[in-house]
C-alpha cells in the first residue's frame, strides 16, 4: 500500500447515537483510511460497531458480518473476540465518560465484484480514562456489492451515547 493521503470527507456530530459517512468511496481508490474519535456519554459503556452503508446509503443490517479482535487492557488481561454471520463490525469498546479512537483501513469497499475487508486499531481508557485500552480487529463484510459509506455507533443505554464524534475519510493512492 503506497502512503499519500487525499482528504475526501469529514463528518461529525454532537449527543447522537450514531454517525454516518454517505458517498465517501468511489472508483477512484480501492484502499480507505478512515480516523475516528470520539467522547462517550453517560455513566454507561459499551461496544464500538460499524456498519457499512449499500450503493443507495442504506445501513446494511444483514448478517453479512464477520470480525476477530484482541482487546489489550492495561488493567487486566488481553482477550479474544469474534464474530461470524453478525449484523456490524465490532471495532472497540467504550468505556462511559471516556475519549477514544481509531483508524480503519478499508480495502475495495465500490468494487461490487468482491467483499470489503476492513483492519481497525482503536485506543480509549475506562472511566474517566483511569486505565488504557486497546483494540486491533480484522474483519469482512460478506457480500460482493457496492459499498458508499458506513456508519459508526456505541451501544449503551442513555439518552444518546456520543457526546461528540468525528469521522475523516482519506482515499490511499
Amino acid at each position: 500500500m503506497a502512503g499519500n493521503l487525499e482528504f475526501i470527507t469529514s463528518a461529525s456530530g454532537t449527543n447522537v447515537y450514531s454517525l454516518d459517512v454517505t458517498d465517501c468511496f468511489s472508483a477512484d481508490y480501492e484502499t480507505y483510511k478512515v480516523i475516528y474519535y470520539y467522547d462517550r456519554a453517560f455513566d454507561v459503556s459499551g461496544y464500538v460497531r460499524t456498519r457499512l452503508l449499500d450503493s443507495t446509503n442504506t445501513v446494511i443490517t444483514a448478517s453479512e458480518y464477520d470480525y476477530a479482535e484482541l482487546a489489550m487492557r492495561s488493567y487486566n488481561t488481553f482477550f479474544e473476540n469474534r464474530g461470524t454471520n453478525n449484523s456490524f463490525f465490532s471495532i472497540g469498546y467504550s468505556y462511559d465518560y471516556n475519549t477514544a479512537g481509531g483508524e480503519m483501513t478499508i480495502f475495495n469497499p465500490y468494487n461490487s465484484s468482491s467483499y470489503t475487508f476492513v483492519n481497525n486499531s482503536n485506543a480509549g481508557g475506562t472511566s474517566l480514562n483511569a486505565d488504557l485500552f486497546g483494540y486491533k480487529n480484522i474483519g469482512v463484510h460478506k457480500s460482493a456489492e457496492q459499498i458508499n459509506g458506513l456508519r459508526i455507533l456505541v451501544t449503551g443505554g442513555g439518552p444518546y451515547d456520543i457526546n461528540e464524534i468525528t469521522i475523516n475519510v482519506y482515499g490511499v493512492k
